[in-house]
């Protein structure tokens, strides 16, 4: 064997070597695929026993078991697009363009229904074990008191379609369509009111290390604002922002653009990484214990990202995805599409 031969033969090995040991390291996926009715733009939860909540346009909540298995079909009068939270621990709330709210416990049992006025597109934010927060399409902002039915209202000049979120001093902050973010103290006063150039559609707030905030907006912008109303940073892409950012860490920051990119920012906002798709994304990311990115897009794919941006897994869904995917506590993403598909995607042995 000639000098050249045995030299191309060892690097041929080596090469056959490397080859094994990524595709060793590349989790393999099982795709499992349950019909449902209506297209779904209410983003998913999982519940404390692995149960999953999805709402549709087709006038329905769905639970699911962490098998795929149906375990209630829930008729509402309108469609669902809000997101279902969960309640005191343990019970699903989730609202209705039909005006209510409805609350079941973790199986999928109808527990209780209230009719606070108006069509309710966000979820609900438990401020304290009395009182949520959410919007309506009646241009106000909503206190509710759980114990006695009590509401107490605050007026905006658009309809209400951010997600409301509590943070960690008991602060709580939601967007609206008159294009400000609003902050309550914790007292639930208005403390602070700030202006973007276009909506404000479901970007929920990120809470920083620093104590302050970052959101998205239609006018392309990711912002970073102190709980006084400050702008501390502004991030443009080239897109409108539907998604809410998320934390990958104390100093990243991943959130996805109508531009068809899923940016990677500090918490200063500067671009570390933007990876580009071949459709908008809407969705807002899952981040892994391991710190995964997980996000959809209308490319009708599922992608799987490392904490820096690389794309480790690009799963075909066969339909748009809208609304955030959830993770159970055995590793199961479940995603669902805009042509009526919840889709359980398992690493290979993992279904229990």
């Amino acid at each position: 064997m000639s000098k050249n031969l045995l030299v191309l033969c060892l690097v041929s090995c080596v090469l056959y070597l490397v080859s094994l040991t990524s595709h060793a390291q590349t989790p393999v996926y099982q795709v499992q695929t349950v019909p449902i009715r209506g297209a779904v733009y209410s983003s998913l939860l999982a519940t404390n026993n692995n149960n999953i909540v999805i709402g549709s346009h087709k006038k329905r909540i769905y639970f699911f078991n962490e098998l795929g298995e149906k375990l209630q079909e829930f008729h509402t009068k309108f469609w669902v697009h809000a997101t279902p939270s969960i309640i005191n621990d343990s019970l699903v709330s989730l609202a209705s363009y039909d005006g209510c709210i409805y609350f079941f416990n973790e199986n999928g049992v109808l527990k209780n229904t209230i009719k606070p006025g108006g069509r309710v597109f966000t979820n609900l934010a438990q401020i304290d074990s009395s009182t949520v927060l959410f919007g309506t399409e009646r241009r106000k902002i909503v206190f509710y008191n759980l114990r006695n039915d009590s509401l107490k209202f605050v007026k905006t000049k658009g309809l209400t379609h951010g997600s409301p979120v509590v943070l960690s001093n008991n602060f709580s902050c939601i967007g609206s369509n008159d294009k400000h973010l609003y902050i309550f103290n914790d007292s639930n006063q208005l403390a602070a009111r700030y202006k973007t150039e276009k909506w404000i559609m479901h970007s929920k707030a990120l809470e920083l290390s620093d104590s302050s905030i970052a959101f998205g907006s239609y006018d392309k912008n990711l912002y970073g604002i102190d709980l006084q109303g400050n702008t501390l940073w502004k991030f443009q892409t080239k897109g409108k922002i539907h998604a809410s950012p998320r934390k990958i860490d104390d100093d990243k920051i991943v959130v996805g653009s109508f531009d068809k990119h899923i940016y990677i920012v500090n918490n200063t906002g500067e671009l570390l990484r933007a990876i580009p798709t071949k459709k908008r994304i809407v969705s807002s990311a899952v981040i892994t214990p391991d710190k995964k990115i997980i996000i959809g897009s209308y490319d009708k794919h599922l992608y799987i990202l490392n904490e820096n941006g690389e794309i480790e897994q690009k799963i075909p869904t066969g339909g748009k995805i809208f609304s955030t995917p959830t993770l159970l506590s055995n590793g199961t993403i479940v995603c669902a599409t805009t042509n009526g598909k919840a889709i359980f995607i398992r690493k290979q042995g993992n279904r229990d």
